[in-house]
């Protein structure tokens, strides 16, 4: 049966910040923000509050592709306008499932040893439906509602307000949020925070990836590091501060209240909570699918920004002429093509090629702390093959692994201390028409009750040399940092403290 979907303008126009300032005191909100502006890039933010449902796995418990997708079965289909034309935001997204799985979620695709300790101790996936959202348009400055009339079974005998009363909800909401501008306060003063290693325990770690490389187990891997802080604001605060300091093209916010214990369908139980919070500012995209046409953007290659432009100008260029870079990501993209035409059309599979980028077929992508090489590769889905087939495929991505994918994974496990969790695992959406849109969750902040976690990490090659490789994670965790507690002048060494987690 159709899907009935109800479609109205917005008749205020607030800014991305008094929404999300806004919904941080609804049930259950989630943002999936395109707060990078440039040409290109992040045009539409979706939000949403109030789920219809949730639903959680946990290591140990049901496969959670095969849970969502399930789930998706139930509660996708064709979808019949209430209003034409069709706002161009509301095909961006006009309801379904959006939530997050944590990297450890790859242990249900191979098999993978399982010896890191779990010190986070957040779901391993979590996804909750919306039933009705607001699209934001960067290029217009409008916001799009839309409301699905889902069916009842869906619900499974919860009373929901009729579309026309969500609506008029989110109309509240935007007034609401438009006559409020939302008050960033300074961040916190700087502190040393609590690191799973030392800088020096990184750097060993980096000599032995190179050794495992030099033995032919592995052509690269990608290796991370973790900062953690006390939670001192509410998360939104410090979101909001993060899209200031690292906006980005795949950004996004999430915050629920979480309790320890869930009934055996996966459904939250009644008990004591904590707050959680996804506060990502990922510049990189894991997989866009929409009528079955593909694409997955992975990046490789880093140089830190710098304030003198001469200096700027010198990192860029260095960065596009780098064989070394462009070797690493022509790996990547060699292991993404290959995991891409396991569930795409033969011969669909490319890499498309920008037009006047110094790096073809990569371009090179400048963000507010590092740049960057990337590459699209593009493929067309087989008949039979849907959105869970893809992630199945491809998760996680090859270019927070390594090459090959499989062995990688088994190293990074051997070698890192503690769980990535939600970092490097996926943030993202499945619509009710079967589109979809997850990021690579990096450059992300993960608050769990009362710790918040940075992680930071880098791609191991042969000619890696472990000082610079520690120094690109500083470089990357930067914009983090500046949201955090202001430490972007000078930061404090991390690993003064010489602490790590046993």
């Amino acid at each position: 049966m159709p899907i009935a979907i109800h479609t109205q303008p917005g008749r205020a126009r607030p800014t991305v910040d008094g929404v999300i300032a806004a919904l941080a005191a609804r049930p259950g909100p989630v943002v999936l923000d395109s707060a990078d502006s440039q040409p290109g890039r992040g045009r539409f933010t979706i939000a949403a509050f109030e789920p219809v449902r949730v639903r959680l796995w946990h290591t140990g418990g049901e496969d959670p592709f095969t849970g969502l997708g399930d789930e998706l079965r139930a509660t996708s289909g064709p979808l019949a306008w209430q209003t034409t034309p069709v706002p161009p935001a509301a095909r961006v997204f006009s309801g379904g499932w959006v939530g997050y799985f944590a990297y450890e979620a790859g242990r249900f695709i191979e098999t993978l040893p399982a010896t890191t300790a779990d010190d986070v101790a957040l779901p391993l996936a979590r996804f909750a439906l919306y039933d009705s959202a607001a699209v934001h348009d960067a290029r217009t400055g409008d916001w799009t509602l839309v409301a699905a009339d889902l069916p009842r079974a869906v619900a499974r005998g919860v009373a929901r307000p009729s579309p026309a009363e969500r609506l008029a909800a989110w109309q509240a909401l935007l007034a609401d949020a438009e006559r409020k501008t939302p008050v960033i306060p300074p961040p916190p003063p700087p502190e040393l925070p609590r690191h799973n290693m030392t800088r020096s325990c990184y750097e060993r770690m980096v000599q032995r990836a190179i050794a495992h490389i030099a033995a032919g187990d592995i052509f690269q891997v990608n290796l991370a590091r973790r900062e953690s802080f006390p939670v001192r604001e509410p998360p939104a605060t410090t979101y909001l501060r993060l899209r200031q300091t690292n906006p980005a093209a795949y950004a996004a916010f999430l915050q629920w209240d979480e309790v320890p214990a869930t009934a055996p369908d996966g459904v939250a139980a009644r008990g004591a909570s904590r707050r959680c919070a996804i506060l990502s500012s990922s510049p990189e995209l894991f997989l866009h699918v929409r009528d079955g046409r593909v694409l997955t953007r992975p990046i490789k290659g880093t140089r830190p920004r710098s304030s003198d432009s001469a200096v700027d100008a010198a990192q860029r260029a260095e960065l596009a002429a780098s064989a070394k870079d462009r070797a690493e990501l022509a790996m990547i993209v060699d292991l993404e093509r290959n995991d891409l035409g396991r569930v795409c059309r033969y011969g669909s599979v490319r890499v498309v090629v920008p037009p006047d980028s110094p790096a073809a077929p990569f371009a090179l992508e400048s963000h507010p702390t590092v740049h960057h090489l990337v590459a699209d590769v593009a493929g067309e889905l087989s008949c039979g093959f849907d959105v869970i087939d893809l992630l199945r495929a491809c998760f996680p991505g090859g270019s927070i692994t390594g090459a090959p994918k499989v062995r990688a994974m088994e190293i990074i496990d051997a070698l890192e201390p503690t769980v990535r969790s939600l970092y490097t695992g996926s943030i993202g959406y499945v619509g009710l028409d079967g589109a979809a849109t997850f990021n690579i969750a990096i450059r992300t902040l993960i608050a769990a009750g009362e710790r918040i976690h940075l992680y930071a990490g880098g791609g191991i090659v042969a000619d890696s040399r472990p000082a610079d490789e520690y120094e690109e994670t500083v470089a990357k965790a930067l914009g983090m940092r500046w949201a955090l507690d202001g430490a972007g002048v000078v930061i404090p060494d991390p690993c003064a403290t010489n602490r790590e987690v046993p």
